[in-house]
C-alpha cells in the first residue's frame, strides 16, 4: 500500500516576516504597500533615492525608510514624495490600494489551494487504509472530471510544497 511521509516545519523558524509578535503575518500593512508602490515607481523612472529625497524635501535616510515599509510618513511628507516623483496623491493611494487587493486575492486562491491540499491528503491516508471513499455530490472534489479514488497499488509517496 502506499504511504504518505509528513513534511513539518522546522519549531520557531518562520516563512514571512511580522512586524508585531502573534500579528497575521499574512496580512500585508499600509506602510509595506505603499513603500513598494513607491520604491517601484521611482525605479520605474530610474531614479536614485537622494534625488527624489532632494525633491520631497526629506532626507534620503528616511525615505528610504518608508521605501522598506519601516515608517509610516504623515500626509505631507507623503504628499511630497508624490509630487516629487510626479504623482498625485489620489494616484498613490489607488495604486496602494490596488496592491492590496490583489495580495487579497492571491491570499484567497493560496487558501483555497491549501484546502484542496488537505482534502486529497485525507484521501490518501483513506485509500492507504485499504477503503474505497464514496464521494457525496456535495463534496468539493465530486465535481472534478474523471476523479476516482481507490486503494494504492504500490508504494507511493506524495510530496507537497
Amino acid at each position: 500500500m502506499g504511504k504518505v511521509v509528513e513534511f513539518t516545519r522546522v519549531p520557531g523558524m518562520q516563512t514571512t516576516q511580522s512586524s508585531a509578535p502573534g500579528r497575521d503575518a499574512t496580512r500585508p500593512l499600509w506602510r509595506h504597500a505603499l513603500g513598494e508602490v513607491l520604491r517601484g515607481e521611482r525605479l520605474e523612472q530610474e531614479r536614485i533615492l537622494t534625488e527624489v529625497a532632494a525633491v520631497a524635501g526629506v532626507s534620503p535616510q528616511y525615505l528610504s525608510e518608508i521605501e522598506r515599509g519601516r515608517k509610516e510618513p504623515s500626509s505631507e511628507v507623503l504628499g511630497s514624495v508624490a509630487e516629487a516623483l510626479g504623482l498625485e496623491l489620489v494616484d498613490v493611494v489607488e495604486r496602494v490600494g490596488s496592491l492590496l487587493g490583489e495580495r487579497r486575492e492571491t491570499d484567497r486562491r493560496e487558501a483555497e489551494r491549501r484546502e484542496l491540499l488537505r482534502i486529497e491528503t485525507s484521501f490518501a491516508f483513506r485509500a492507504d487504509a485499504g477503503v474505497l471513499v464514496d464521494l457525496g455530490p456535495e463534496h468539493p472534489l465530486a465535481a472534478v472530471p474523471g476523479a476516482t479514488f481507490a486503494p494504492a497499488v504500490s508504494d507511493s509517496y506524495l510530496l507537497a510544497a
